[in-house]
């Protein structure tokens, strides 16, 4: 039995149909894949570090220590030196930024004049990028860190976007945090979100937040 015309073009137009509707939900889906794992390498990845200072507590008494004039934190320099045992470095850990450049998770570019442009990078065994920076801010209490670390867990790999591979931690005194561990989850979720920067990502996917 032969179909009619109008049968097949139906059929035709229906499969066509389902196709387009395929191929606009696959990358939707491929990217939400993708997503989840960096997450869940993120999660396992401040486990990793949460760990690493715990041996600087242990082992320095202190994570941060005051120098010895006038009761100043020490030096970005002289912090980097001295946490870097601690970590699983690789043999050749100063990394090159000249070809390595990121961007906020709304797009924007991070400029130098922002709490977290970072340059001075040095890289583990795995490929993850680390680095540190001071607070710039008055530090009148225990309960404000310190220090700050980036962390992109695949390196120089794409998207090199805050809150997409790139993460944050503060670090305090004798503890660290994910960067805003301190915030309602309401701003973690807003500022995790096409429209944010990103930055609080770090502490949102902690929590079980979703992309």
């Amino acid at each position: 039995m032969k179909l009619k015309p109008k049968t097949i073009f139906n059929i035709t137009a229906g499969l066509l149909i389902i196709v387009l509707i395929i191929l606009i939900i696959l990358p939707f889906n491929v990217n939400n894949l993708d997503q989840a794992q960096r997450i869940a390498i993120w999660k396992s990845k401040y486990e990793d570090l949460n760990y690493c200072f715990s041996l600087v507590n242990l082992y320095e008494k202190i994570i941060v220590p005051d120098s010895t004039e006038n009761g100043k934190i020490i030096s970005e320099e002289n912090f980097s030196e001295r946490i870097k045992p601690y970590f699983d470095l690789a043999e050749k850990s100063k990394f090159n930024k000249k070809r390595y450049n990121y961007r906020k998770m709304n797009g924007r570019p991070v400029l130098k004049s922002s709490q977290f442009y970072f340059d001075k990078f040095f890289k583990s065994k795995d490929g993850t990028l680390l680095s540190v920076r001071q607070n710039e801010r008055e530090i009148l209490s225990e309960n404000q860190p310190r220090f700050y670390m980036f962390v992109d867990i695949n390196g120089k790999k794409r998207p090199n976007r805050i809150g997409q591979d790139i993460f944050f931690i503060s670090i305090f005194k004798n503890h660290i945090e994910a960067l805003g561990h301190d915030r309602p989850y309401s701003a973690l979720k807003t500022n995790c979100s096409p429209i944010g920067s990103g930055v609080y990502c770090s502490e949102y996917y902690i929590l079980g937040g979703r992309f």
